[in-house]
This record gives C-alpha cells, sequence and structure tokens, in this order.
C-alpha cells in the first residue's frame, strides 16, 4: 500500500494539524482488513486446536497400546534383576538415597518396585551415615528421632539382602565436645555397630570410620562368626588410646582376610588374630600425627614377613629421629606375587627404610611409590638396579639430597613408562635448587627411560625453582625422539604463570601429546574495582586435576 508519507515512517517527524486528518483517513480501509485477518486467524486457529487435542487422544491410544507390546514387558524376571544389580554403584556402596538405585529403582512403578524388593542382591551394599550429633543440641528429641529412622532403614535395607553377602560401611558421627571442652562419644555409635554385628555372618566387606575407642570395644568384646569376611578397612576418629587399652579384635579370629586396611596406631600384631598368609593387600594409614614411633621399618618388616602372598602394600613408616638405628637381623623376605608398594616416610630422618628395602625381594614390582620429609636418605640405587621390571614410580625429592636424587634417576630401569616427581614434604626452610637440574639431566639423555609415556611433577611450594624453559626443553627433546613415546604430561608449577608456553607445544598437542599445565591464581591487582571482594576476577587459572596413578600428588594424608 503506497503513502504519501514514506518518507517520514521511523523517524521522529512531527505532523500538522492537516496532515493528522489525511494519516487517519489512509488508515481506515487497513484497519477493517486487519479485522477481517484476525478474525480468520481467530477461526483456523480454533480448527488446528480441534485437530490438535483429535491428535492427542489418537496418539495416547497408539502409546497405550504400544506400551502393551513393549519388549522390556517380555524380559525375564531374571534379566531385569541383573540390569537392576547393573544399575548399582561400583566404586562404593549404595547410599539412602531415591537418587540412586536401588531406591531409585523403586520409584518408576509398582511392577519395578515389587521386583526391587524381590531382589536380594540389590540390598546387599550399604553406607550407613551416623546422624551428627553434638551434645550441646538446642532441639532435644530430634536426634533420637533421626537416629530411631535412620536403625529403622538399616535394618529393613538389610533384611532385604536375603542370605547374599554383604559390603557394609559405617560413617558414625565421631566425638563431640562437651560444654567444658572434653571429648564425648557420641551416644548412638554403639547402637549402629549394634544394628549391623547381627549380620556379621553375611560380612563380606567392611569398612568402619569410628573413635578408636569404639573400634576396640566393638572388635574386641562382641563375640561373631565372620566366616565370609574378605575385605576390611578400619579408620579413625579423634584421638589415639593409651596402648594398655588395647585388647585383641576377637571378632576377626578365623576370617579369611584378603583385603586388610589398618592404621598404624592400631597394628598390633598380637592383638590381630589373622590369618597373615593369605592377605593379598595390606595397607598400614592413618594421618601422619597418628603414626605411633613404634611403627619403624624394622616392625613393618617384621609384619609384612607374614604375608608371602601380598599383591599391594602400602606403608606408613616412622623410625626415630637419629643418626644411628638398629639394623633388622631379619632374613631376606620373599615376596614374589608384589607388584605394588608405597611407602610414606613420617619422620624427618628415615634411613632405616633403605634397610627395610634392602631385605625384601619383590621379582614382579611394577609400582613403587616413596614420599616423606625424611633428610640424608641413602641412595636408593642397589634396590632400584633389582627393579628390572619397574614401569610406574613416584619419588618426593625431598628425601633425597641432590647428589643422591641425580645418581638415583640415572640408575632406575629402563622399563619405566610413568614417572611422578613431587617437593611437596620438605623441611621447613630448606632452599630447592634441583628441579630444573633434574630436568636438565632427563632432557640431555634421551638414553633414560626411552619408553616413557607419563611424567608428572608438583613442585609444590617449590614453584620458584622450576623454570618454564626447563619443562619446554624437557618435553621437546622427548617428543623430538623417532618415535615419540610420550603421550602425557602434567606440571604443577605451584606459582603463577611466568612465561606461556602452551604455543611453543600446540604442534606436539595436535599430534597426540596430552598437557596439563597448573598455575596458582594471580592475585588482583591493589588498584582492581574488586579488590577485597569473594568475586574478584581471577586470571591463569587452570584447575586440571593430578592423574589417578599418581598417590602423591597431591599426597593424601591418610592413604
Amino acid at each position: 500500500m503506497a503513502s504519501p508519507f514514506v518518507s517520514r515512517l521511523g523517524t521522529n517527524y512531527c505532523p500538522t494539524d492537516e496532515e493528522l486528518l489525511e494519516i487517519n483517513a489512509l488508515l481506515v480501509e487497513p484497519t477493517l482488513r486487519l479485522k477481517g485477518l484476525d478474525g480468520e486467524i481467530t477461526k483456523l486457529q480454533k480448527a488446528i486446536d480441534q485437530l490438535a487435542e483429535e491428535r492427542s487422544r489418537v496418539a495416547a491410544y497408539i502409546e497405550a497400546h504400544k506400551a502393551l507390546i513393549s519388549p522390556v514387558r517380555r524380559l525375564p524376571l531374571d534379566v531385569i534383576q541383573e540390569l537392576f544389580v547393573a544399575c548399582l554403584p561400583t566404586h562404593r556402596n549404595c547410599v539412602m538415597s531415591a537418587s540412586e538405585a536401588p531406591l531409585l529403582l523403586g520409584r518408576v512403578c509398582s511392577s519395578w518396585r515389587a521386583i526391587s524388593l524381590s531382589a536380594a542382591r540389590l540390598w546387599s551394599s550399604l553406607h550407613v551415615v551416623e546422624p551428627l550429633w553434638s551434645p550441646n543440641d538446642p532441639t532435644p528429641g530430634s536426634f533420637e528421632e533421626k537416629v530411631a529412622r535412620r536403625l529403622e532403614i538399616t535394618q529393613m535395607w538389610l533384611g532385604r539382602s536375603g542370605q547374599c553377602p554383604l559390603s557394609i560401611s559405617l560413617q558414625t558421627a565421631g566425638e563431640g565436645i562437651s560444654q567444658d571442652g572434653s571429648p564425648v562419644l557420641s551416644p548412638a555409635s554403639m547402637q549402629f555397630m549394634e544394628i549391623l554385628l547381627p549380620f556379621a555372618s553375611r560380612w563380606q566387606h567392611i569398612r568402619f570410620t569410628a573413635p578408636l575407642s569404639l573400634l576396640v570395644e566393638v572388635m574386641s568384646q562382641f563375640d561373631a562368626e565372620v566366616p565370609q569376611l574378605e575385605t576390611v578397612e578400619f579408620r579413625h576418629q579423634g584421638d589415639n588410646l593409651p596402648l594398655s587399652t588395647w585388647r585383641p579384635f576377637n571378632i576377626l579370629r578365623g576370617a579369611r582376610i584378603s583385603s586388610l586396611y589398618i592404621p598404624g596406631v592400631i597394628l598390633l600384631p598380637e592383638n590381630l588374630p589373622l590369618r597373615w598368609s593369605q592377605l593379598t593387600t595390606l595397607t598400614v594409614g592413618g594421618y601422619k600425627w597418628s603414626v605411633p614411633l613404634t611403627l619403624t621399618s624394622d616392625a613393618l618388616l617384621r609384619v609384612i614377613s607374614k604375608c608371602p602372598e601380598l599383591r599391594c602394600c602400602k606403608l606408613k613408616v616412622n623410625d626415630p629421629n637419629g643418626p644411628e638405628l638398629p639394623i633388622s637381623e631379619h632374613p631376606i623376605v620373599e615376596l614374589p606375587f608384589l607388584h605394588t608398594l608405597a611407602i610414606h616416610c613420617v619422620a624427618r630422618v628415615a634411613p632405616a627404610v633403605s634397610n627395610l628395602l634392602m631385605r625384601l625381594s619383590l621379582p614382579e614390582l611394577r609400582d613403587f611409590t616413596i614420599i616423606g620429609s625424611a633428610q640424608d636418605c641413602p641412595t636408593l640405587g642397589n634396590f632400584f638396579a633389582r627393579l628390572v621390571g619397574l614401569e610406574s614410580l613416584c619419588l618426593d625429592i625431598g628425601m633425597f639430597s641432590q647428589a643422591s636424587l641425580l645418581q638415583t634417576l640415572r640408575i632406575l630401569p629402563p622399563s619405566i613408562r610413568r614417572l611422578g616427581i613431587s617437593d611437596i614434604e620438605h623441611p621447613w626452610g630448606q632452599t630447592r635448587t634441583v628441579l630444573d637440574e633434574m630436568l636438565t639431566v632427563l632432557t640431555t639423555s634421551p638414553e633414560l627411560y626411552p619408553m616413557l609415556q607419563h611424567f608428572s611433577l608438583d613442585s609444590g611450594p617449590n614453584g620458584s625453582n622450576l623454570s618454564d624453559r626447563a619443562v619446554l626443553l624437557f618435553i621437546t627433546a622427548r617428543m623430538q625422539q623417532c618415535p615419540p613415546a610420550l603421550n602425557r604430561v602434567d606440571i604443577n608449577f605451584g606459582r603463577q604463570m611466568g612465561v606461556d608456553i602452551m604455543p611453543d607445544l600446540r604442534a606436539f598437542i595436535e599430534a597426540g601429546l596430552a598437557v596439563s599445565l597448573t598455575y596458582m591464581p594471580s592475585q588482583p591487582s591493589q588498584d582492581s574495582p574488586w579488590l577485597g571482594l569473594p568475586d574478584a576476577p581471577l586470571v591463569n587459572w587452570n584447575p586440571s586435576p593430578w592423574p589417578a596413578w599418581v598417590p602423591s600428588m597431591p599426597m593424601s594424608d591418610d592413604w
């Protein structure tokens, strides 16, 4: 439709009185036409709505009949149960949550609920969490109600498990603090232990995290048979108990345990009536502050000498400080099947660790880790020289002098495929300048570890002693080998970014190399408009995690 006001449309032009009359006359016919179009649209929309309603009825009719012929309805009961079992978590026990199997499966329909309740294997694993407790709780009665409800659910859950072997983990509330500041044991912790004890004959895997006093009382005083028990994990909370309070863990007598995790503070072989010769996995853990002075290399050697079937062994060692240490008279211990060994030295000085290692015969060792804050650790060259099949190695260089570290690096077997270096647990005030020199050795000596595929380095608080250039030269040298074996590099600089080397690595990354460079976040400048605010922007932050195969980067204080 032509208009004499085309040039004025879309502008801020203000028409005159005569032009207002002319515009109103122009809009009479278009306004009538617009009303007519709206009427036609209303009729058509009504027809569309009627068709859509009819379509919904037909579709619902079809879907309801298709559901009758759905293949899942024809699956045998045992197949459905197997599918349900496959929905369970495999890395931990089931939790009391309707957002996960098996509870989630019973919320789909009544048929699935009946199937899930009748499948005993679905209820054979459970993680029990005691409600948080405080002796100064201002709402009396609420804690007791939560405890009663959770105990009821625990009893009901395990009652559905039939005669299946059980995997149970218990997280107690630990110790509370009374008004006078003294630790107080939760009154419900023993109740949760007592509700699990009637099922002891079907325990297969147990993990109890509780105060030491509770663990000792339950394991020593209750008389229960545990013929199916294979895996035991005790983790303690609260302060240590005097050794005079320990009593034998009689509940473990007769068990066929193959895997044992135990805090070093309660590793008293005379109080653990185990069949040590059947152990295939042994972990002596606990937080550093809880590792007793009795847990020496010599004592641990005597323990593992009872375990010839070991495949995996992780030890916390607390050798006494001092220049002179007793040398064990124990003969060489043969561990023909051990493939993984990890040692965490707790004491500042631990030369006795070498005595432990030199008395071990480990023909199948493939994965070795040694970390800690020991100083003047003797050269382990003789030990490494015997590990002809070693593939994975983790070292904390804080244990070595500069000379002994570089010497150790040159002695390692050529079979190394994964090498992890950390500089975390070093004595305060000790200056480390060996990181760049270590990388220089690995850069200029291509004959060292020709099969190296995965290299990790965590500089910890010593990031200022690790240069970007040294890392770049190392990666470049390794990737220029023909063919390059290196396929992954993880570096934690422990400082802010100095030089961005990622552009120089782009060609290697495009060729398949995985690179993770982690820096500390930069702090906002003193004149930043966000200074002092919790959402102040940070730059140069790369939260890439360390690889899972390296247990000490970063190292959990509890294995």
